[in-house]
């Protein structure tokens, strides 16, 4: 009983600033772990998560200790210097997120089914002539810095716009599409490249950067090769190859309706 007291008097004593102090650190950790989820960087996680506990439990062991305390600063030294990539994604990907963001967007069902359609009939039409083409669709990070480094063209999307786009001899050709809300605002764009060294060296240079972009915000990226004619989807890091238009349709739908099934402000919808 004077445990089960014990318990019942230390929440007696929880105020409301304690709750609150309590849900604002479990949420920002939340937010954090989407931030890393896909990324390279949960490995440096759980490694320096290893060592802290080493450290924790070599407390008994007074030589150990001081070895573990004397190579633990040039040891992150090391760390900042050896995993400099993967800290600067991870960074960039948080402050391109959403850490803060509650959701206020409004949902769009039926205007993301008509996009999705649009961006399928268009990529469907290249692949069968072999022609590649990249189409960024942005979410919730925004990508001016993306967009700035390609033409503006701020049209609604269509299939015949994105077909012109990507003809072999328009000089747009090689470079991405940004869609925005409904609307083509920018082609020619110059992606960032992914810098895994598991790729493989056949993967393409329109892959490399879907991967690169995906890996740097929460855009999500379609592919048609040039060579093979098949679609590729690129979203959170990762990179699907080989897709049909079923399945790919499907993922566009789910991402899409993910984001805005979640769009509401705490439990009222819009």
């Amino acid at each position: 009983m004077s445990v089960w007291q014990a318990i019942l008097d230390t929440i007696g004593h929880v105020t409301l600033v304690d709750v609150v102090d309590i849900a604002l650190i479990a949420y920002m950790f939340y937010r954090l772990s989407l931030v890393l989820r896909g990324t390279r960087a949960v490995s440096l996680v759980k490694g320096i998560f290893i060592v802290l506990v080493l450290l924790g439990v070599s407390t008994v062991l007074p030589t150990f200790n001081w070895i573990m305390r004397g190579v633990l600063p040039i040891g992150v030294i090391a760390l900042v210097i050896i995993f400099q990539p993967e800290l600067r994604l991870t960074l960039e990907r948080l402050g391109r997120g959403t850490v803060f963001q509650l959701g206020l967007l409004p949902i769009e069902g039926e205007r993301t089914g008509a996009i999705t359609s649009e961006v399928m009939d268009a990529c469907e039409s290249l692949a069968s002539r072999r022609i590649g083409a990249l189409i960024v669709l942005e979410r919730e990070a925004g990508l001016l810095d993306v967009t700035r480094t390609g033409k503006t063209l701020d049209g609604l999307v269509s299939s015949e716009l994105i077909e012109t786009v990507f003809a072999p001899r328009s000089p747009l050709h090689d470079g991405a599409i940004v869609v925005r809300e409904g609307r083509i605002v920018a082609a020619g764009c110059a992606l960032p490249h992914s810098e895994n060294p598991g790729l493989s060296a056949t993967t393409g240079m329109r892959h490399r950067a879907a991967l690169g972009l995906s890996e740097r915000t929460d855009a999500v990226c379609v592919v048609v090769s040039e060579e093979t004619g098949s679609m590729s989807l690129a979203v959170d890091g990762t990179l699907s190859p080989g897709l049909e238009r079923i399945q790919l349709t499907e993922r566009l739908l789910k991402l899409f309706e993910a984001k805005h099934g979640s769009s509401r402000f705490f439990f009222w919808r819009k």
